[in-house]
């Protein structure tokens, strides 16, 4: 899996256009003002050495997420890239995190997936 991720000829590997990375902070400042509003489940995954993009942040993404139901995971010694550009076994210990989150919420009856929803809690 971490061979087939890395040789993507897909995935951009240098550094953002201007064009882009404004776009990226014109989002970010758009998520930001409406993270309150997200109430699906949401999962937060971060290497706590990242130097591309400050943890806080993501811990602030967690905290100001609306959802009843948010995770973080914040890997101590891990970089930027979790799926990519770490080590094979950190790589398969994220996505490990990832599948596990996920098996817990797909073994959920419906009644529990719909708690914390827009319709289940009255709005629509």
């Amino acid at each position: 899996m971490c061979k087939l991720i890395r040789n993507n000829k897909l995935i951009y590997k240098e550094k953002p256009r201007l064009k882009t990375a404004l776009e990226m902070l014109r989002t970010s400042i758009n998520l930001e003002d409406s993270l309150w509003e997200v109430t699906m489940p949401f999962f937060v995954l971060h290497g706590e050495a990242d130097i591309v993009t400050d943890p806080e942040v993501s811990r602030a993404l967690y905290e100001q997420a609306g959802s009843i139901d948010k995770t973080i995971k914040l890997y101590p010694g891990m970089w930027h890239d979790l799926t990519s550009g770490e080590p094979d076994h950190n790589v398969e210990i994220v996505f490990s995190d990832i599948v596990a989150w996920l098996d817990k919420r797909s073994n959920l009856d419906n009644s529990e997936r719909m708690a914390g929803t827009p319709l289940a809690n009255g709005r629509a």
